[in-house]
């Protein structure tokens, strides 16, 4: 303790040291509306340019004025933005030692996109832009994400919380939608998990969160969407980056990856690959105390002792031919490769009903996995005329591939230590296969007078294949063990379309949709030849409104049904052992849940406040049951239990949000987001009623400070409280991070240095309670890291704007496993 606060203080020293020494020059310039009216709280950054690095960034005061003092001799460029208007720049200007003062003309904003041409900049944002219809963490920006991986980024995301098994809730509620480059991931729990935490930072541009999506977008997602940006170099001619990093917890993580692009007035090629090492920790305390009638009979303390190595590779490849200024077509390949191993030490001691110690039982786990995911995507887009007017279209196809060979034995043992029975050996093979064909087309048609009509048309069909097999080797011949070996097989189809009208006034701006999805599903469990069938239709209109009470004040609120679809893991019923008392299962049964969303949003300047309600139907959620009450046919003990996804009757959500940017002062930017929520469930399971709720907070704070000679620093904190999730109690938690970077080879080479988790005090604690069931939990993971990371830019620095593309397979790639 007395090491760590020793270097925040000397961190804060230096920045406090280093701020006061005096440099040459002096820049001053005033942010201006297209109404002449100052600007206040506008974001204004000085770029170098030659190469387009970022000097200083600062706010405008409430006269529209930014000062930027002691800025060495050389050629700059002022860019200015503001919640509202475009992006505006000024001419390039030269610091000399005949001109060390200089006083810009105003720079005007004006409302929407401003085109920059054939200027040189590549300027940096701040590490949390809040948006009007979303949140961004530009990730390539921050000191302290240097050298973590997506997962990590994630946690340290306003309103982003993730739970003991890797289930990400936003805003106190899940159901989230995880896209990649507009594109759902076709995973999910553990596997979604394992993946985001191969993914290193240095492969991510920013992420995109956005809490009330309109029809447009895919209605999955009662909580919203998290749209991970990776980077795609913008530039003309031959350019890109190359990025290393080392990070030391418990244990060891590295990640190397480097980014290319190429483009000339014909074609766009671009690519990357990416390669991460990390060695994962899951420490979990688990506290087991069953009933009976409100009478206790018996429990068990565990300790859980994981450490998993992970190696992961992954390849994009694209290109964009431009046969026309008007039309592109282009291609874009994703892989993914990922090799998983787990071994895993899980010492349990029996408790009586008398709560005294009965005997203790060792399981030893093993896993060797191995996953191949790939999608190839092939889009269109031409533009009819200079209005906006255009036609897109998009043709996926992706395939998942799994394979899975484990092992977990386990010795049951009398407290002298002597066997207690034979031991207990099972072998798992595991295959699973999943394949999806989408295809989109969206239509934008400009009707003038700032109106827009926007319309499209999706259909998708998703196979899945999962062979499990699982053999008892107790005695040394392997014996198929027919209450765990399954095959299960699933087949999907969902048509939708949407029409999406927006209008835009001098005062306000008002945009209705309507979104229709009709989904067809067949499974089939082959052992035992169970099938299941549904097909249902569904309706999700949507509606949003921003009213601008003066240039700097604007009023939103905004409407909108959602739905979530059950993963498909959530679908499959085999039955997976964690070890000989704990079991997971899926249920083909499993209903989507709907969600009627409703916010009210207020911006006054750079501050930001939003209202939301939530209405859930169907919540899914994941239950704790007796295994008897779930598998009544299988010989089990008393005190074995098993995880199920289940159908809750209903959750209702209300919280509020704020986003405050604060500049301390010249060299002191701060930027607070806050989340006040409570969540209440109703729903049954067994004996139990739940009908409960609790309020919850969380508080995030991120401190950059811009120093001398390309000195920054960067000081995080978070704060939640806890809260509650279906039947589970979370317990507060909070963490501190700070780190450093220094610009070196001329601008073009970065060194990052940061420490995430400083205290070791962001580790998830809940209690799940039941009316014969309590259950006390407390992982330790490898929150706390310390990572070094280098990276370099190579190639032309002349900016050109690369299209983003989202394509048709984005709800399927987010549901697969």
């Amino acid at each position: 303790m007395r090491t760590n606060l020793l270097f925040i203080a000397a961190m804060l020293l230096s920045i406090f040291s280093t701020a006061q020494q005096t440099t040459k020059g002096r820049i001053m310039v005033s942010a201006l509306s297209d109404k002449q009216s100052a600007v206040e709280n506008a974001t204004v950054e000085l770029v170098l340019v030659k190469d387009s690095s970022l000097v200083r960034t600062a706010l405008s005061d409430k006269t529209g004025l930014t000062e930027f003092e002691n800025v060495p001799l050389g050629s700059y460029l002022v860019r200015v933005r503001s919640v509202g208007y475009g992006v505006a720049y000024s001419s390039p200007i030269t610091l000399d030692a005949t001109n060390s003062e200089i006083k810009l003309a105003p720079i005007e904003l004006r409302p929407g996109a401003t085109e920059l041409g054939n200027v040189t900049v590549n300027a940096t944002k701040p590490f949390i832009q809040r948006l009007t219809d979303r949140i961004v963490v530009n990730v390539e920006n921050s000191i302290v994400s240097a050298g973590s991986s997506a997962m990590d980024v994630l946690e340290r995301s306003p309103g982003v919380n993730i739970d003991q098994n890797d289930a990400i809730s936003l805003r106190g509620r899940a159901g989230v939608i995880i896209m990649i480059d507009g594109k759902p991931t076709a995973m999910t729990g553990a596997d979604l998990g394992n993946y985001l935490r191969s993914l290193p930072s240095a492969a991510i541009e920013r992420i995109e969160i956005i809490t009330n999506p309109s029809a447009k977008y895919d209605a999955a997602g009662n909580s919203g969407i998290i749209d991970i940006r990776m980077k795609k170099d913008q530039r003309l001619g031959l350019n890109g980056t190359f990025t290393a990093g080392y990070g030391q917890g418990i244990y060891p993580k590295a990640n190397a990856g480097t980014t290319f692009n190429y483009r000339n007035k014909k074609i766009n090629i671009f690519g990357n690959y990416n390669y991460a090492y990390r060695v994962g920790l899951n420490h979990l305390i688990l506290d087991r105390n069953f009933y009976n009638n409100g009478v206790y009979n018996g429990g068990d303390l565990k300790d859980n002792y994981s450490v998993s190595p992970f190696r992961s590779n992954t390849v994009r490849l694209g290109m964009d031919y431009f046969p026309s200024k008007k039309t592109i077509l282009g291609f874009v390949v994703n892989g993914n490769f990922n090799r998983y191993r787990r071994n895993n030490k899980n010492s349990s001691i029996v408790i009586n009903d008398q709560k005294q110690a009965a005997s203790t039982f060792l399981s030893l786990a093993t896993n060797n996995d191995r996953g191949t995911n790939g999608v190839a995507n092939i889009n269109f887009k031409h533009t009819f005329d200079s209005t906006g007017k255009e036609l897109t279209a998009d043709l996926d196809y992706g395939l998942y591939q799994s394979h899975s060979l484990s092992r977990n034995a386990t010795g049951y043992y009398n407290l002298d230590g002597s066997p207690l029975q034979n031991d207990y050996i099972l072998d798992g093979d595991q295959d699973g296969e999943l394949t999806f064909k989408t295809a989109k087309i969206d239509y934008v048609n400009p009707l003038g007078k700032g109106a827009k009509l926007e319309a499209g048309l999706k259909t998708s069909f998703v196979s899945s294949d999962n062979d499990a097999k699982f053999f008892d080797v107790s005695d040394g011949t392997p014996e198929n063990d027919v209450n765990k070996t399954n095959h299960f097989l699933y087949h999907e189809n969902n048509n939708a379309g949407y029409l999406n009208f927006r209008k835009e006034f001098k005062k306000f701006d008002l945009q209705i949709g309507l979104r229709g999805e009709q989904t067809n599903i067949e499974t089939e469990q082959l052992i035992g030849n169970k099938r299941f069938d549904s097909s249902y239709f569904q309706l999700f209109p949507s509606a949003f409104f921003n009213f601008k009470i003066k240039e700097d004040k604007t009023i939103g609120v905004s409407v909108s049904r959602r739905i979530d679809r059950p993963g498909y893991s959530q679908l499959n019923p085999f039955l997976f052992l964690i070890d000989v008392t704990t079991y997971a299962t899926g249920r083909p049964g499993l209903l989507p849940q709907l969600t009627w969303s409703y916010e009210l949003s207020y911006t006054v300047k750079n501050l930001s406040f939003t209202a939301a309600y939530s209405h859930t139907k169907n919540n899914q959620n994941i239950a704790i049951a007796r295994f008897s009450d779930v598998f009544p046919n299988i010989p089990s003990d008393e005190n074995v239990t098993v995880q199920i996804p289940i159908n809750l009757g209903s959750s209702d959500y209300v919280g509020v949000s704020i986003s405050a940017p604060v500049r301390i002062n010249k060299w002191w930017n701060m930027i607070n987001n806050g989340n006040i929520y409570y969540n209440h469930f109703n729903g049954t399971l067994g004996t139990t009623t739940l009908n409960n709720g609790r309020p919850a907070a969380d508080i995030r704070t991120n401190n950059t400070f811009t120093l001398k000679k390309g000195w920054t620093a960067e000081l995080n904190g978070n704060f939640s409280s806890g809260g509650q999730y279906g039947f589970m109690v979370i317990d507060p938690q909070w963490g501190l991070a700070a780190g450093v970077q220094k610009t070196i080879l001329k601008s073009k080479g970065t060194l990052r240095f940061n420490i995430t988790d400083i205290f070791w005090t962001n580790l998830p604690k809940a209690v799940i309670t039941y009316d014969n069931y309590v259950e006390k939990w407390h992982a330790y993971r490898e929150t706390r890291v310390a990572n070094l990371t280098f990276s370099y830019r190579f190639g032309n620095n002349k900016v050109q704007a690369a299209r983003r593309r989202t394509t048709a397979s984005e709800e399927e790639r987010q549901r697969a496993q």
